[in-house]
C-alpha cells in the first residue's frame, strides 16, 4: 500500500479556515484584452473598435473586430513529444517538470466542504406522452449539490467557454476547467476545437450566475493549448495556457498520479457546471465517491466512477485531499453506458496526466 493515501474527512477538517484578507488587487484590475481583425491581425487601436451602452457594458461595434485571443495554431501533443520535452527540461534542471504540489494564497478561506447554494427547482423533462426523462450520466438518485464558490479550492474551478470560430458573436462549447498552475488550466481534449485554425477560450474561475464572484477581471483568455488530439477516454485530457496569471491570486490544485491502491476509498469529489443544473450558470459537485476501477487507455488511464456529472462537466477535476492538498487524479472526460453494465462516469489520468501538468508549469511559468 503507498504512503500518500488520501485523507478522510475527520482528518482534513483542520486544514480549513476562514478567509484572511481581502482578494489581491489583480482581481480588480480589468485586463487590457487583446483585440483582432477577422484575420487575426492585431488593431492599431483597440479602442475604436468598442462602445459604452447606457448601462456601462462595453460592446464591440466594429463587425468585423474580434474580442479576446485568438488562438491560431495549435500543436497536438503527443505522449513520445511530452517525454521528450521533459527529458530535456530534467537535463537543464533537475527539479524541472517534477512539481505538481498545490499552492493555497495567505488570504483566501479554505474548506473541505464548500457552502452550499440555494436550490433553484429545474425545469421537469418528460416526453410527449408525459413519461420523466433521466438526464444522461446522472446515476439516480442524483447526489448532486449546488455549492457557492467563495473558498479554496473550490474558486479554481471555472467555466471554460469556447468559440471554433473567433469572429462568432456567441461561443458554441462550455464545459468545465480547473487552475493547476499559474498560467495552467486543466480540461478535456475535447473541449479544444483542433481542427479549426481561428478558435479562442475564456476561462472564468469562480464562475457563478454570468460572472466570477470576484468580478469580470477574474477572466483570463486563451493563448495556447497541448493535449491529445486524437484521444481514448484515458487520455481525454489537455492544457491551456491563460493570458492572465490567474494562479498567482486564486492558487491552484496539486495533481497526483492515480494508484490502484486508492480503489473503492470514498474519498474523491467532482465539481463543475452541468447543463442540466440552472442552465450551467452556477457549480453543482458530487462528494466523497469512490473510483471503482481503472483501466489503461490510450497514453492515459480510464478511471471509472459512479459520481454524477453532466455535459457542461467536461473537463471538469477529479480530487482528493493529501496532507491537506486538494491534488487532481483525473479530468472528467465523459460517460460509459455500454449494454448489460452498470452506468458509470469516466475521468482520464494516470502518468499522462502529472506529465502534461508538469509539462505545462514548466513551459507557462
Amino acid at each position: 500500500m503507498p504512503d500518500d493515501q488520501p485523507d478522510q474527512l475527520d482528518s482534513i477538517i483542520k486544514n480549513s479556515r476562514p478567509q484572511n484578507g481581502d482578494p489581491p488587487e489583480a482581481l480588480k484590475t480589468p485586463h487590457n484584452y487583446l483585440t483582432f481583425d477577422r484575420l487575426g491581425d492585431p488593431l492599431d487601436d483597440p479602442t475604436s473598435a468598442f462602445n459604452t451602452g447606457s448601462d456601462g457594458h462595453v460592446g464591440v461595434s466594429d463587425p468585423d473586430t474580434v474580442l479576446g485571443v485568438v488562438v491560431r495554431k495549435v500543436e497536438p501533443t503527443t505522449p513520445e513529444a511530452i517525454e521528450s520535452d521533459l527529458a530535456e527540461m530534467r537535463a537543464a534542471d533537475a527539479k524541472a517538470g517534477t512539481d505538481s504540489s498545490s499552492y493555497i494564497p495567505d488570504w483566501t478561506a479554505v474548506s473541505v466542504t464548500p457552502a452550499l447554494a440555494p436550490r433553484i427547482d429545474p425545469t421537469r423533462l418528460v416526453r410527449r406522452n408525459g413519461t420523466r426523462v433521466r438526464p444522461e450520466c446522472v446515476i439516480l438518485p442524483d447526489n448532486r449539490s449546488s455549492y457557492y464558490p467563495n473558498s479554496y479550492p473550490w474558486n479554481c474551478v471555472g467555466r471554460l467557454f469556447v468559440w471554433s470560430n473567433a469572429s462568432s458573436p456567441g461561443w458554441d462549447n462550455s464545459g468545465t476547467a480547473a487552475l493547476l498552475g499559474t498560467r495552467t488550466i486543466l480540461t478535456a481534449s475535447h473541449m479544444v476545437p483542433w481542427g479549426s485554425s481561428n478558435w479562442k477560450a475564456l476561462f472564468i474561475p469562480a464562475y457563478y450566475n454570468g460572472s466570477s464572484l470576484y468580478g469580470s477581471s477574474a477572466a483570463s483568455w486563451v493563448t495556447n493549448a497541448q493535449g491529445y488530439s486524437n484521444h481514448s477516454q484515458g487520455d481525454d485530457m489537455a492544457v491551456m495556457r491563460l493570458a492572465a496569471p490567474l494562479g498567482t491570486s486564486f492558487g491552484y490544485f496539486g495533481c497526483r498520479t492515480y494508484n490502484s491502491a486508492w480503489e473503492d476509498q470514498s474519498v474523491f469529489t467532482l465539481p463543475g457546471y452541468p447543463g442540466d443544473k440552472d442552465n450551467a450558470e452556477r457549480p453543482w459537485l458530487h462528494l466523497n465517491f469512490p473510483i471503482i476501477d481503472d483501466d489503461n487507455d490510450g497514453a492515459g488511464v480510464e478511471l471509472e466512477y459512479r459520481g454524477d456529472a453532466y455535459h457542461g462537466q467536461s473537463g471538469a477535476p477529479v480530487f482528493a485531499w493529501f496532507n491537506g492538498s486538494p491534488d487532481v487524479v483525473g479530468t472528467h472526460s465523459g460517460c460509459e453506458d455500454n449494454p448489460g453494465e452498470p452506468m458509470q462516469n469516466c475521468a482520464a489520468g494516470g502518468s499522462a496526466l502529472t506529465n502534461l501538468v508538469s509539462w505545462a508549469r514548466s513551459t507557462w511559468p
